[in-house]
């Protein structure tokens, strides 16, 4: 009986291939798509974690005019491991690139991940340099690189190509978007390397002398390491629990502190970990949508499947089977489709999808030996679809189990209220023509059919929309940031501590048009302190302010400060509300009052005007100016660390959409193949259980061609139906996930292009057009006699 009813099973699959296979691939899409980012998700996740722990990536970093002596005091903290010194300057290179040069003396935190050569030695002459930005200027291990810092020129050897933990992630300054490896880079030096004529300049500078002769006298025994002005000191702290109570130490101990930032508050940081969890909101989006629109379509069929199955069982309870045999012999069609296709999805989602994009993200940050990581959840989330498959079959077979064998030996006739059906004979409807009137009627009989159907192609048309609506976002948030908010054709970032005579030489010849940004602590009504920054403004038309609707708004006022709109909102400021900071470095707290909101795309922070901050008595010393002057043709200014053109910061941003384009259309193109397999699925189901009604048409003198076109009518009206409802419901996803998934430094909403709701229109529609165009080709095979006599 066994291998009868086994024999049974795989006639029916053959018979009835083209259903179980759609519920395969449904079932499979679904599991492929949601074990596939997640494993995207988690293997990032886990290749940072096991990159900071196992490179020990800094706990804070304190920054300042640095020296041993802070060094020392700070090794004396308790609770502290180790710290270590480091310089970091902005050089470039003899072909006019850019290199973030750093010096240290040891390399025990933040530590090196040699991909090439050999790793640091305080006592090797020689650079370490970007893997990365080796890659893209075609540098290799034993080439030299000539490295230019205002009067050093340093011709130095590559020791070794490396990734460092603090360093995932690094643009040139905060008007970048993408980073652009070719142009800038990192590099890493032993302090020895500095040259001594280099500090004797700088500290006769500082003495405002201009001979040697005078330095020797007023320092005799001078020498220049132990006059290195470093930038920061790295911190590893024992136990992280006490990094607050070792930071507030710092702060009392070590006066040339100006700033402390947890390795949590980096840029680097911040953007690696902004990408994780903008994935985990894509994979309860994306991919629940997937497996959800899957999971409605696959629990229909298989509750058609079974129901069609009714004569049969009939049959097989008046042959003798046990009910429970009945039953375990259908939930088996469900329970073993289920496991074999969560078995393809989860291997699929993880070497396709999760692959894909992991090694996509590898290119966009430098971290080493990126890959998917499979989570438990998408276990689950597979036994989970199996269950409920076989549940559904288990709850259908019961019920037709429940007939008495005489009832279940015939076909079950759709069943519908008499009123119902009257709506066809009023009104609007009674001037339809046949096909339409039945076609109404079918609805009505079959409405969770219909109801199923029209939720999976929604859902595949409203993910199209939020696919290509995220690029469509993406490139109005390259203008707005680009062509509305700044106004200006190259921009200069200015050297420190230029004085004023410097600093008018580069007025005269470009513009006096600058900006200048400040590292600050807010404090709350609590006390509590957090770090921010603020943009001083002295830039005219250059640096404009946008409102809400992205509207250009008119000069800021002196009064007061400027605040972002989604920083408001994230602090529930209002207007006039008062803000307490200070400045990193000054102990001097500041309280100013809020007179306005600005939009800003990508930093979400303060602003106001050089007069605002001249008017507390803060001195304006600008970091950058922007000018229209034709620079295409100027490499070097001198007193000017880099030259920024706004074509080259708008083309950084081609690599970010690059690499978004690539996952946008893996993932439109399984909308596109599960909404396919939806609505041929749909058309199976529908044309199933519409054979009799055809064949009783065909008697009455209908010909295929009336039938095929009242077939295709109400495929194309769930379609278009579909397609009034998806396109909205993509506006709005789209726009949510903008607005909750996207880093909390980001601004920007769903900005969709008429052609994005036309291509995802056309396209949904044509797929449905030409599978039930693909499917009323059977209708010339139906076998009038069969159907016909199926119900006697």
């Amino acid at each position: 009986m066994v291998i009868m009813l086994k024999r049974k099973m795989f006639r029916d699959i053959r018979k009835n291939l083209s259903q179980f296979i759609t519920i395969f691939l449904m079932i499979m899409i679904g599991i492929m798509a949601y074990s596939g980012i997640k494993a995207y998700m988690d293997g990032m996740s886990k290749t940072s974690d096991k990159f900071y722990s196992e490179n020990n990536l800094f706990d804070l970093n304190v920054m300042g005019l640095l020296n041993h002596d802070d060094l020392n005091k700070i090794k004396e903290i308790d609770n502290v491991k180790d710290a270590e010194l480091k310089l970091s300057v902005t050089a470039t290179t003899d072909n006019d690139k850019t290199l973030l040069l750093n010096f240290i003396e040891s390399n025990n935190i933040s530590k090196f991940y040699v991909f090439d050569g050999i790793d640091f030695d305080y006592n090797k002459s020689g650079v370490w340099l970007d893997n990365f930005y080796a890659k893209e200027n075609n540098i290799k291990v034993g080439d030299v690189i000539l490295v230019k810092y205002e009067t050093m020129q340093l011709h130095e050897k590559v020791l070794g190509l490396v990734n460092v933990p603090d360093h995932l992630y690094d643009t040139r300054d905060e008007s970048e978007l993408y980073p652009d490896r070719k142009e800038f880079g990192f590099a890493y030096m032993s302090t020895k390397e500095i040259t001594e004529d280099y500090i004797k300049s700088l500290v006769m500078k500082q003495l405002n002398i201009n001979d040697e002769q005078d330095l020797d006298m007023m320092i005799p025994d001078f020498d220049y390491k132990d006059y290195i002005p470093f930038s920061s000191i790295m911190v590893d702290v024992k136990n992280t629990k006490n990094r607050k109570e070792v930071k507030e130490k710092i702060e009392d101990n070590v006066e040339n502190a100006k700033a402390i930032i947890n390795r949590e508050d980096t840029t680097s940081y911040i953007t690696y970990q902004g990408e994780i969890d903008e994935g985990k909101t894509y994979v309860g989006v994306f991919s629940g949508i997937f497996l959800f629109i899957a999971m409605l379509s696959v629990i229909t069929t298989m509750t058609r499947v079974v129901k069609n199955q009714r004569v049969q069982i009939g049959t097989l309870k008046a042959l003798g089977f046990s009910n429970n045999k009945i039953l375990f012999h259908y939930i088996g069609y469900g329970f073993w489709i289920s496991i074999i296709a969560s078995i393809v999805g989860l291997i699929l989602g993880y070497y396709i999808i999760g692959n894909v994009f992991i090694n996509l993200e590898m290119d966009f940050f430098e971290i080493p030996n990126g890959h998917p990581a499979m989570n438990i959840s998408s276990y689950y989330i597979s036994i989970a679809v199996i269950l409920v498959v076989s549940i559904i079959t288990y709850i259908t077979g019961r019920s037709i189990l429940r007939e008495n064998p005489a009832e279940t030996l015939r076909k079950k006739i759709p069943t519908i209220k008499g009123t119902a059906l009257n709506i066809t004979k009023k009104g609007f409807f009674k001037k339809l023509s046949f096909s339409s009137k039945w076609n109404v009627r079918d609805i009505l009989r079959n409405r969770m059919r219909t109801f199923m159907g029209l939720a999976g192609v929604v859902g595949c048309c409203a993910l199209i929309v939020c696919a290509l609506g995220m690029l469509d976002s993406m490139n109005f948030f390259v203008k707005l940031q680009f062509e509305d908010l700044y106004n200006f054709d190259y921009k200069l970032n200015l050297k420190e501590n230029l004085s004023s005579n410097e600093l008018q030489l580069i007025y005269d010849q470009y513009g006096s048009n600058t900006s200048k940004i400040l590292g600050i602590e807010i404090k709350d009504k609590n006390g509590n302190r957090e770090s921010n920054n603020i943009l001083v403004t002295d830039a005219n038309d250059y640096l404009r302010f946008v409102d809400n609707k992205n509207k250009i708004k008119e000069k800021p006022t002196d009064d007061g400060v400027y605040v972002t709109y989604k920083l408001a909102s994230t602090k529930g400021y209002k207007l006039g509300d008062k803000i307490t900071w200070h400045i990193y470095g000054d102990n001097t707290y500041y309280t100013s009052k809020i007179v306005g909101f600005n939009k800003d795309p990508q930093n979400q922070n303060i602003s106001m005007t050089r007069n605002y901050l001249e008017s507390l008595k803060i001195e304006y010393k600008p970091d950058s100016l922007y000018t229209n002057n034709d620079l295409s043709k100027i490499k070097e200014i001198k007193n000017v660390e880099t030259i920024q053109d706004i074509n080259s910061l708008k083309e950084g941003m081609t690599g970010m959409l690059s690499m978004m384009k690539t996952m946008l259309v893996l993932i439109i193109s399984i909308a596109v193949l599960l909404g396919g397999i939806i609505i041929y699925n749909l058309g199976i189901l529908s044309y199933t259980e519409k054979e009799y009604q055809f064949s009783t048409l065909k008697v009455l003198g209908f010909d295929d061609k009336q039938i095929e076109n009242i077939f295709i009518k109400q495929n194309n009206w769930i379609a278009v139906l579909s397609i009034i409802i998806g396109l909205p419901l993509g506006f709005y996803l789209t726009d949510w996930l903008f607005k909750t998934a996207i880093e909390e430094h980001y601004d920007f909403g769903a900005s969709i292009t008429l052609r994005t709701y036309i291509i995802s229109a056309i396209g949904t529609f044509l797929v449905s057009y030409l599978v039930s165009k693909f499917l009323s080709k059977k209708i010339k095979k139906i076998d009038m006699v069969s159907s016909l006599k199926g119900n006697e």
